[in-house]
């Protein structure tokens, strides 16, 4: 028998945010201009930033959903 999801939102982060940083070269997340992800228990992942007003507020997606918003952000606004 199949076992039941745990919704997104339930799922606990499984490590430390890491910081995707645009507008520099360092990527060390010192910039106010990054993206946070971490991976969730039983997949999915977190997405953040690291202003402080982003403290506590997260988005959540399955690693298809995160792919699929990624391409099609690309495709309009190119990349």
């Amino acid at each position: 028998m199949k076992e039941p999801q745990v919704p997104l939102y339930d799922r606990e982060v499984t490590g430390p945010f890491a910081a995707l940083c645009g507008g520099g070269t360092d990527n060390d997340g010192s910039m106010e201009s990054c993206i946070t992800v971490a991976e969730l228990a039983g997949g999915g992942f977190a997405l953040g930033g690291n202003k402080p007003e982003d403290a506590g507020r997260e988005l959540r997606g399955s690693r298809e959903e995160i792919a699929s918003f990624a391409r099609a952000f690309l495709d309009q606004y190119g990349g």
